[in-house]
């Protein structure tokens, strides 16, 4: 479904609104081409145009919803948002909500970057725009008779443009270009990888020691695991799997690859539902890729393949898999491949977006230097190419990655790596392979100095992510200045543990 309704850009109560607008179209969520001050031959009227929204709103799910949260990703993908009442959710549609244009570069435990010039230069708002299509019940959040609903929306700047600071838009522009350029689709499925403690301590709700794949605990647990599993059902999300994973109170879940937009926005799905399910049980969840030193770290690995769209109806065929080539990848896969190692320094501060999520890399079955292998877990990029079916693994990716961001960043290098036909090397080729950064700062370092990813990202979005990332995490780090291991991981825990 594609909604369009007014975009009023109101100074004051009494002006008219002076935009159509779409609320949501799978490619993107734009002005369209007239003003209705200035009304093209053909164009709807404003009165016509009210009553599609009027009818259009009646005739959506929204009624079936008391409340509907509004809201959209920030950096570390945490919903940010209003809650509207159903009675005025039809002015949200027409109008968007007005939002601080800071909601996107908020920290993990919602701090303010004052150091990033557009918090301090500017007190205009950005606007959320609603995108109907990913409407979707909030279970966990309704009780005493009262159902909410969650629609996730895009940030716009006040000149109506998108903000390309916002997680959503970011996938959104790199999943379009990637269309536009190469006539191709991405598909991605995330591994989420969680640790599960009793609230308020760290004893683990699992075994005390490694329990990978233990079906006895798994029928220990199963009643809060299968409660999950319906929950996320409840959502709108399946789970295809569930297991114990290696550490102590460590699991895993898994879901169905989805095509572009969607694979950001069930990962959204997933890991909210996993932090807010556990609270409300006596327990306390947490995607940071490493608890304690002696933990075992979670990831957020990254499957991902491309597709040629079908044409008149016919299926999708795969752009990754040649029956003609031993290893079965296509010259697309390994330029892609190629693109995700030459920018891996760089895609690295979004993939591991965090200062704990660095005592994950460079440690058993993580990446250290910058290669790829067939079905090899040291890898930084494994291809998989079992019956025929060729995918690849990009396993930088920590837990406490915003899967939007991940998503985008890796879209972005393999892109560049099609965009150039950049060569790739030989499997597990260490003469000439790099080393993955070993801390947030050099990875930050890289994003910057990284002219081709950035010229794909935006300068906008890698200024104030850097800038945010550097403010309130690398330098209050600093002035923490924990001088033991278990300091280290106390102010980790402090500034990631809740939130992410």
């Amino acid at each position: 479904m594609v909604l369009c309704f007014v975009q009023p850009f109101i100074t004051s109560r009494t002006h008219l609104p002076t935009h159509i607008y779409c609320a949501y179209s799978h490619n993107d969520c734009t002005l369209l081409s007239y003003p209705l001050s200035h009304q093209a031959v053909g164009a709807p009227s404003l009165d016509k145009k009210r009553t599609e929204i009027s009818k259009m709103a009646d005739d959506s799910e929204l009624h079936d919803f008391d409340y509907i949260q509004f809201c959209a990703p920030d950096f570390n993908g945490i919903p940010r948002g209003k809650v509207v009442p159903r009675k005025f959710c039809g002015s949200v549609l027409q109008n968007g909500m007005e939002m601080w244009n800071g909601i996107c570069v908020l920290g993990p435990n919602s701090e303010i970057p004052f150091t990033l010039d557009a918090i301090n230069s500017s007190h205009k708002k950005h606007e959320l725009r609603p995108c109907l299509e990913t409407l979707t019940p909030v279970p966990r959040a309704s009780r005493q008779g009262r159902n909410y609903g969650n629609v996730l929306c895009d940030v716009y700047m006040p000149d109506g443009s998108p903000d390309l600071a916002s997680p959503r838009q970011l996938l959104r522009a790199q999943v379009n270009a990637l269309q536009q350029r190469h006539g191709l689709l991405v598909k991605a499925a995330f591994e989420y990888e969680f640790s599960v403690f009793k609230e308020g301590t760290l004893e683990p709700v699992g075994n005390n020691h490694m329990q990978y794949a233990d079906m006895r605990v798994w029928n220990k647990h199963q009643d809060i695991f299968n409660d999950l599993r319906e929950t996320m059902q409840a959502t709108g999300v399946e789970l295809t799997s569930l297991m114990p994973e290696v550490g102590a109170g460590q699991w895993e879940v898994t879901t169905e690859p989805q095509e572009g937009m969607r694979g950001g926005d069930v990962a959204f799905h997933v890991k909210n539902v996993v932090k807010e399910f556990f609270p409300a049980r006596g327990y306390q969840a947490t995607f940071m890729s490493k608890v304690t030193p002696d933990s075992i770290p979670s990831a957020l690995h990254l499957n991902h393949s491309l597709w040629v769209p079908g044409q008149r109806g016919e299926d999708a065929s795969s752009a990754m898999f040649d029956p003609t080539a031993v290893d079965k990848l296509s010259e697309t896969a390994r330029h892609w491949i190629a693109g995700v190692l030459e920018h891996a320094p760089a895609i690295s501060a979004l993939c591991s977006p965090t200062l704990n999520c660095y005592r994950r890399l460079h440690s058993q079955f993580t990446p250290s230097l910058i290669t790829w292998g067939v079905d090899n877990r040291y890898t930084t990029v494994r291809a998989r190419n079992a019956h025929d079916n060729v995918f690849l693994e990009n396993r930088l990716v920590s837990g406490a990655a915003n899967p939007y961001l991940a998503l985008a960043a890796t879209v972005a290098a393999g892109m560049d790596g099609l965009d150039r036909r950049l060569k790739c090397l030989p499997p597990m080729d260490k003469s000439q392979a790099g080393e993955l950064p070993r801390n947030l700062e050099k990875a930050l370092d890289a994003l910057e100095k990284d002219e081709e990813l950035r010229a794909l990202l935006g300068d906008r979005f890698v200024k104030c992510y850097v800038t945010a990332k550097r403010e309130y995490e690398v330098v209050a780090f600093h002035k923490a200045a924990p001088a033991t291991e278990d300091e280290v991981f106390e102010f980790d825990r402090r500034l990631y543990m809740n939130g992410l």
